[in-house]
């Protein structure tokens, strides 16, 4: 919904803090925090519109809000939300767990226009009952990534589906079994698909960082959030982000990653006084602002380009 263009991601830094209780204390008036009340105990969905609308939900509440940054106005299980220039996406689980699916609104009045993936769950057939806890758009292709995934006695299960809109129909499907994603992710302008797998990635995706961490089997994927703006991707890691950009380079030998010609490189956000804390478990772009929950903790951080640069 916003411009990449005006996100500086090796610039940015921790700035507001917004709690998200039942009042506008008179403490929070000042220009770097400020205080709107949700109906949720925590924050598990979010999407920014732009720098001041930012949609909630939570896996345990019904009801989807609209918050107003500016004005402090809020509006109504929501499991994921997404959206285009012009759609609205909302992916909904019932309060039984039985059924779910994923509904289509006019962003501009927010009347309901169609529905897509409209799930309903017999006997032991796990993969229908897998809601889609992620929504990306993306423009270049008119597609919406769907994606879920579910963690139960049988191990990890997880699915991909891209859905064309206007036919309602699946354009293209990945299942995830040997080692589902903690979270997934599509960037348009690099066009990949990038997750955070359980085992930290097997093939056949190809892994970006330290490969030998997948030949131990270590588990450190799990709880990891990631999410792409622009031409880069974030990634939490416990309560600290890494940012991965594509470096030019004409040499393949100068790549790790089994790309061929294409390398990517992370980098540490934040100055030292931004590192851990609480485990991140949202991240969300619009203008030239990153906004960030952490668990347990009722507040929205807003992460914004400094004005001094490095």
């Amino acid at each position: 919904m916003s411009n990449p263009s005006q996100f500086e991601a090796f610039n940015l830094e921790k700035t507001l803090i917004l709690p998200l209780n039942a009042v506008w204390f008179s403490s929070c008036c000042s220009l770097k925090k400020k205080t709107i009340l949700t109906q949720f105990t925590a924050v598990d969905s979010m999407l920014a519109f732009s720098p001041s609308v930012v949609d909630a939900g939570a896996t345990d509440f019904s009801g989807l809000q609209i918050l107003d940054l500016e004005n402090g106005i809020s509006s109504s299980t929501v499991q994921a939300i997404g959206s285009s220039p012009e759609l609205l996406f909302v992916s909904f689980e019932s309060g039984r767990r039985n059924s779910n699916s994923i509904l289509v609104y006019d962003l501009h009045c927010l009347s309901m226009m169609t529905e897509v993936g409209d799930n309903e769950i017999f006997g032991a057939d796990i993969d229908s009952a897998l809601p889609a806890t992620k929504l990306n758009w993306l423009s270049g292709y008119n597609l919406l990534m769907a994606s879920g995934s579910h963690s139960g006695p049988s191990g990890v299960l997880g699915n991909i589906k891209f859905w064309d809109i206007r036919s309602g129909c699946v354009a293209w499907e990945l299942k995830e079994e040997s080692d589902c994603f903690s979270d997934i992710t599509v960037s348009d302008n690099l066009s990949c698909v990038f997750k955070v797998g359980v085992n930290l990635g097997k093939k056949p995706w190809v892994c970006l960082g330290d490969d030998s961490k997948v030949a131990r089997g270590k588990k450190e994927g799990y709880g990891c959030k990631i999410e792409s703006h622009g031409s880069q991707v974030f990634c939490s890691k416990g309560g600290d982000i890494e940012l991965w950009s594509e470096v030019a380079t004409g040499s393949v030998k100068n790549s790790e990653d089994g790309l061929g010609d294409r390398v990517f490189r992370k980098n540490l956000m934040g100055k030292v006084k931004d590192l851990g804390g609480s485990r991140i478990t949202n991240m969300a772009f619009g203008g030239n602002k990153m906004f960030v929950t952490r668990k347990d903790q009722q507040n929205v951080e807003v992460w914004q380009s400094s004005a001094r640069g490095f």
